[in-house]
């Protein structure tokens, strides 16, 4: 501000040494020339300002308070006002010192100073428009995020971390309104400063890294982003945030801060439960569903901590849980969502990961833990669900298996799992899915008795999924089950050879079907013998 104020000073002192005295007009001419200056400088410096008193007004309650805060600081203010004002003094305090000559003229040096005042007037109409124009930049909504970003940048490196994220929130509070008012660029700019603010911010590098909470905060902030822009279906907004996320929660795993990772989770969890789900947005669903499995698939490749790769790969999918649960209530086709997206394909790479990461050790905690949670959720679809939903399940568990068939500790997990689903929907009394679960995987798969007894020694691990009943005799009938088909299938790989048995028998009162014969008698055409049997 001092350099501008000093500036306006310096071009106000060399217009008024240097301006050659070009007026050529009697006292009379003069007076008016310079009143008529003060009064027109004085209304458009009037007139200007209030129009853009105004137009800062309405861009505070659009965007935000704050730029009433920048409009103050606006150096041109203080070059601007300090030129017109100190013009309009001048051009008065001449009128003062008019004197007139015997011929009417007046003198020179008074010639000089109204010149001056001339090229004053032109040089303040030029300032005007530069003025003008600085304004109406500042009074974009990009201008403001930058600023703001700028003080944020300010407050974080010297330390002060709570003012660092109250511009966040700001910047936020400018996304929320622009969102509203469905201007999408300068939304999608809101949600890209902040995450570059959260990408920026020192990474926690352990689990009590006291920097975690900062981050939290503004993973609080782009949550609050998200729930309306999900109500006022901005995708592009939305989009946005949901890659912001998930890039930031991959960089958490690769820092190796798993609870910072697991703060991204829950917050996807929680844009479901309360901005998506119900909502008819399964496409952003889908998404949120894909990036939880991705990062945990992540964790599972990078982590070194197996005991903390565990905690986080089961929370995850809890979470995962939560989000089909309430999808199944709250959606028309939720639960064939829950069946495609959640204990389908994403759930098998998941799986997939962990074995290829620890290889095929039998029994892996994590799995058997996994198992439990999955089988959780597989009950929802049992009781509520179609059968087109457990194919879908099926499908996915025939295509993992069967390349790895000749690999039997590969495939033993899956096998464990087929077992417990099975068991599990005969407790339900949906002997249907039984048929399903034992025709799309017990033809390919010879019985281990092994996995049985090893399932029933630690049938008490499993005994919550059948709400504590004895688990040995759903399991013990789904294993015979399957070695009866599995026996079948060998004996009749393609399925049974049955003539086709049409006999006249089976039509009864033959005589009511006269009228497809044209009137004949049907008794002449019914007792041919069947042409099959030729």
């Amino acid at each position: 501000m001092a350099l501008h104020l000093l500036a306006s000073w310096l071009l106000i002192g060399v217009i008024l040494l240097f301006t050659p005295p070009v007026f050529d007009g009697d006292a009379e001419t003069a007076r008016n020339y310079l009143n008529t200056i003060a009064q027109i400088l004085a209304t458009i410096f009037t007139l200007s300002i209030s129009i853009v008193m105004v137009a800062i007004q309405m861009t505070a309650s659009k965007y935000s308070h704050r730029i009433l805060d920048f409009y103050v600081r606006f150096p041109y203010n203080v070059s601007l006002f300090s030129f017109y004002l100190l013009t309009i003094f001048h051009a008065i305090y001449m009128l003062s010192k008019m004197r007139e000559l015997d011929n009417g003229l007046v003198t020179k040096e008074m010639d000089k100073w109204i010149s001056a005042d001339l090229v004053l007037l032109i040089v303040g109409f030029l300032w005007l428009l530069i003025y003008m124009y600085a304004v109406m930049k500042l009074m974009k909504p990009e201008t403001i995020i930058s600023k703001i970003e700028k003080e944020y940048l300010a407050a974080y490196n010297r330390g002060a971390y709570q003012e660092a994220l109250d511009k966040i929130e700001q910047i936020a509070d400018i996304g929320k309104r622009s969102i509203n008012d469905m201007d999408t660029m300068t939304a999608v700019r809101c949600v890209k400063n902040i995450s570059d603010m959260l990408h920026n911010t020192r990474l926690p590098t352990a689990e009590q890294d006291k920097v975690l909470w900062y981050h939290n905060r503004i993973v609080d902030q782009l949550q609050g982003l998200a729930s309306i822009s999900f109500s006022q279906r901005e995708t592009a907004v939305s989009g946005a945030i949901l890659n912001e996320l998930f890039e930031m929660g991959i960089k958490y795993v690769e820092s190796g801060s798993l609870k910072a990772a697991g703060v991204i989770v829950d917050g996807y969890t929680q844009i479901v439960m309360t901005s998506l789900a119900g909502q008819q947005q399964l496409n952003m669903i889908t998404k949120v569903v894909q990036h939880i499995y991705e990062i945990s698939c992540r964790v599972v490749k990078k982590g070194s901590d197996k005991e903390a790769v565990h905690g986080f790969v089961i929370a995850a999918f809890r979470r995962l849980q939560e989000i089909g649960r309430q999808v199944a209530k709250s959606e028309l086709h939720g639960h064939s969502f829950v069946a495609e997206h959640i204990v389908s394909n994403a759930f098998g790479r998941l799986l997939a990961t962990i074995i290829e990461k620890d290889g095929p050790i039998f029994p892996h905690p994590l799995i058997y833990e996994l198992f439990y949670e999955y089988v959780k959720l597989i009950k929802l679809l049992f009781l509520h669900g179609d059968i087109k939903d457990i194919v879908q399940i099926t499908t996915w568990m025939r295509e993992e298996m069967l390349p790895k068939k000749e690999d039997s500790s590969v495939i033993r997990p899956y096998l464990y799992l087929y077992l417990l689903l099975a068991s599990t929907a005969l407790y339900s009394r949906r002997k249907g899915i039984v048929t399903i679960l034992i025709r799309a995987v017990g033809k390919y798969f010879e019985p281990d008795p092994e996995l049985l007894n090893h399932i029933i020694e630690h049938r008490l691990e499993i005994r919550h999924l059948y709400d504590y009943q004895e688990p040995e005799r759903y399991l013990t009938e789904v294993y015979l089950l399957w070695e009866g088909y599995y026996k079948y299938t060998q004996v009749f790989p393609e399925g049974p050879k049955k003539a086709l048995d049409v006999t006249p028998k089976l039509l009864e009162n033959r005589s009511d079907w006269i009228d497809l014969f044209d009137g004949l008698s049907p008794e002449k055409f019914l007792n041919v013998p069947n042409p099959i049997e030729h």
